[in-house]
């Protein structure tokens, strides 16, 4: 297994808002945020995203609040009940944290969402069993990040192994979920993947608890609010 020693840390600057994040290169190579995204969306305005591709900057419009089952591909999480200070974390859609280009009606099939709100040059990391990716984009992917501490995204960590990394590098919240606006479940986390699943309602992300790590075969429901983290691209 890899060591789980501290690896190189920086800081990035987002220059939509001025909040700051330690970022860290892993050991599967990529530079990680090693913090949620912190960046507040509210109803029915414009924002700067970043093409998940290119790394250059797009524009999209917020739509209504999401609800039960609201598929609108720009609806937002609320922008003061999405926010848990406990964990210090935002709470967004799949819709809002691929920047309204992930739609109810995409799956596994159809790639990944093409934009995200993640900082300039940042995206939304990949699935890693989706093969859709035209340069190695699996090598963007939370699965292939655990792989290269020698966890297998097909075989879940066992507890002292996934228990290591939550805490350093990856700093890791359990910090669960936010629907019709209620927390839940404090002691889960989860962080979005770019990716819908096979069923078009929902789209994959990083499941973990206390003893648990799936990195790749988690899904939720595309109107749920989870956690964002962003890997450079």
């Amino acid at each position: 297994m890899a060591s789980f020693s501290i690896v190189l840390k920086s800081t990035l600057s987002d220059i939509r808002d001025g909040k700051t994040y330690t970022v860290r290169k892993m050991a599967d190579g990529n530079c990680w945020m090693a913090e949620n995204l912190k960046f507040k969306l509210e109803a029915n305005k414009t924002y700067t995203g970043v093409n998940n591709t290119t790394g250059n900057t797009i524009t999209f419009s917020t739509g209504a609040i999401c609800g039960n089952g609201n598929t609108n591909a720009a609806c937002i999480m609320n922008g003061n009940t999405a926010y848990d200070s406990t964990y210090d974390s935002w709470y967004y859609s799949w819709y809002a944290a691929t920047a309204g280009s992930g739609t109810s009606s995409m799956t596994t099939n159809d790639g990944d969402a093409a934009n995200s709100i993640c900082p300039v040059h940042w995206r939304l990391p990949t699935n890693y069993t989706n093969k859709q990716y035209p340069d190695g984009g699996a090598n963007k992917s939370w699965g292939y990040l655990v792989n290269a501490y020698g966890i297998s995204p097909e075989n879940h960590a066992s507890d002292s192994e996934w228990q290591t990394l939550v805490g350093q590098p990856f700093n890791l919240l359990h910090a669960g979920y936010f629907s019709m606006g209620t927390f839940h479940n404090n002691g889960i986390g989860y962080q979005w993947h770019a990716t819908s699943s096979i069923h078009a309602s929902d789209a994959y992300r990083l499941g973990f608890n206390t003893a648990l790590i799936h990195p790749q075969d988690s899904q939720g429901p595309k109107f749920y609010g989870f956690n964002v983290r962003c890997v450079a691209i």
